[in-house]
């Protein structure tokens, strides 16, 4: 996988577009999608040529439009991958896990007790629910 960059934020915009969608898309139809958002079409196609070239998009399959095919695009990468990585370029790595998790708690201010306690909690919430949806996987 290629080493990506950071986004614009119109870049990030239509990656966060994606990641909400959920489905392949031609370029037409996010134009159709995205014009009340103030995307115009010829900023929204180089716009997703700049993603696909950098690697941010990946075709996902073809879909016959006229006389022609439109190629149909994904994100390359999950939401989490992109911000993870994001982080990472900024300094912070697994080690920052526990802080990481407290902001997102909202109890980074609070004495190292209560926070370290509402961390590990969270953190084992995390584990079981990933433990029953492998068991749930392995009973398939």
């Amino acid at each position: 996988m290629k080493k990506y960059n950071y986004l614009t934020a119109r870049e990030e915009e239509l990656l966060n577009f994606f990641w909400q969608t959920e489905e392949p898309l031609t370029a037409g139809e996010m134009a159709d999608r995205l014009e009340e958002d103030g995307w115009n079409t010829a900023t929204l196609f180089k716009t997703v040529r700049t993603l696909s070239d950098r690697g941010y998009l990946k075709v996902a399959g073809l879909e016959k439009s006229a006389k022609s095919y439109a190629r149909k695009f994904v994100p390359a990468l999950t939401k989490e991958e992109y911000y993870t990585e994001v982080m990472m370029k900024r300094g912070l790595d697994s080690s920052s896990i526990a802080n990481i998790t407290a902001a997102f708690l909202g109890v980074a201010d609070q004495n190292k007790k209560e926070r370290d306690d509402r961390v590990i909690s969270k953190l084992e919430e995390i584990i079981r629910m990933l433990r029953k949806a492998e068991e749930e996987e392995n009973e398939r």
